[in-house]
């Protein structure tokens, strides 16, 4: 007699992005999309692509691979009901092209495998080089069953790409779908979160000027946060030009919504501080912090702009701004958000499928 042997149902998710890097505003997003999937199905098996992976799955509860470890997480995925890229800016080549070749052959591999295929409340761009937008839209149009970004520019890029395939949502950072931090009353400070980047060296004497004038007007003390490792020689130089003033440093970036008036160039510096309410204004490195500021109503300032009157006059704006605003916005942006926890769970009950209609963001 022979015995006929079934392939297990499938069954959990793997997440992908840029995880385990000891970057506060990655840690948040994951953390969003676990407690997402969580609701979905408590028991739900989730493992993380990360490096530092013990660390990870420690802090998360969830089962961590290295990316490197290629056979173990192909292995992962052919178990694996859907598969999550994002969030964050995972599909640009601005700060590398390997990344973006690694993510995409990830969704390629994961939909290969037999995957669901979700881009998770992700931004797209830039992609400076013709072969990085073709190669982008040839696998998303392939492989891709849902896509939610998280702003208006990279639901622009994608239909300029011609990517038609996925269904499209506009949805937002899925950190901005986390409760806010409850409040007595804020600290009264300006909270500062910048990160290493060409060109933020030359106008180090400009941002000390500014914040300081910021202090001395609103009576605020500075407190510095390090998003990630690489943001503390940044910090260093421009507490160095402050040297008379009481700057700390804080190991708690969540805290930043607590500041009374917020300056980042960090994008989940923003985050945190409109989701708690705190005003804010953002130094523009890269089209994500734009774009974000736009639609969350908060000044901006450009870093190649930046001079001490320009970018005080910017947190004059901020310090002003209407309260209810932010709130609206801040809710708005969280409803929003919720749109990609409510895909991940559409897309899980129903697997894999085969042809997807797209809708416009």
């Amino acid at each position: 007699m022979r015995t006929t042997f079934r392939s297990a149902p499938r069954a959990g998710a793997v997440i992908c992005g840029a995880y385990g890097m000891e970057n506060a505003g990655d840690d948040a997003v994951l953390s969003a999309i676990v407690t997402a999937l969580r609701r979905i199905d408590g028991s739900m098996p989730i493992t993380v692509l990360a490096r530092r992976p013990k660390s990870v799955a420690a802090r998360f509860s969830v089962g961590a691979i290295h990316p490197l470890r290629l056979l173990r997480w192909m292995a992962t995925m052919r178990r694996a009901r859907l598969f999550i890229s994002g969030g964050g800016s995972l599909l640009q080549d601005i700060t590398s092209r390997r990344s973006l070749w690694y993510y995409l052959l990830t969704i390629r591999l994961a939909k290969r495998l037999g995957c669901a295929v979700q881009l998770y409340g992700c931004g797209i761009g830039p992609l400076r080089s013709p072969r990085s937008r073709e190669a982008t839209a040839r696998i998303l149009n392939a492989c891709a069953d849902i896509v939610t970004l998280r702003d208006k520019d990279s639901a622009a890029l994608l239909d300029t790409l011609g990517v038609t395939k996925p269904r499209i949502l506009l949805a937002a950072d899925p950190a901005l779908g986390q409760s806010p931090t409850a409040l007595r009353e804020r600290e009264p400070c300006l909270g500062i979160a910048l990160r290493d980047w060409p060109g933020l060296w030359t106008h180090i004497p400009e941002l000390a000027a500014a914040i300081r004038r910021a202090c001395d007007t609103y009576k605020l003390a500075p407190v510095f946060f390090c998003f990630a490792p690489e943001d503390r020689q940044a910090v260093r130089s421009v507490c160095a030009e402050l040297s008379d003033l009481p700057c700390s440093v804080s190991v708690e970036p969540r805290r930043i919504g607590r500041m009374s008036l917020v300056l980042s160039m960090r994008l989940h510096g923003l985050v945190f501080a409109l989701r708690d309410g705190a005003p804010a204004a953002g130094v523009s490195y890269d089209p994500k912090v734009d774009a974000f500021c736009r639609e969350a109503g908060l000044p901006c300032l450009p870093l190649a702009e930046v001079t001490a009157d320009a970018l005080s006059h910017r947190l004059d704006e901020a310090i002003h701004l209407d309260t209810e605003q932010l709130s609206a916005a801040a809710e708005a942006l969280a409803r929003r958000a919720d749109i990609s926890a409510g895909a991940a769970a559409q897309l899980y009950a129903e697997g894999a499928p085969n042809d997807q209609k797209s809708d416009e963001a």
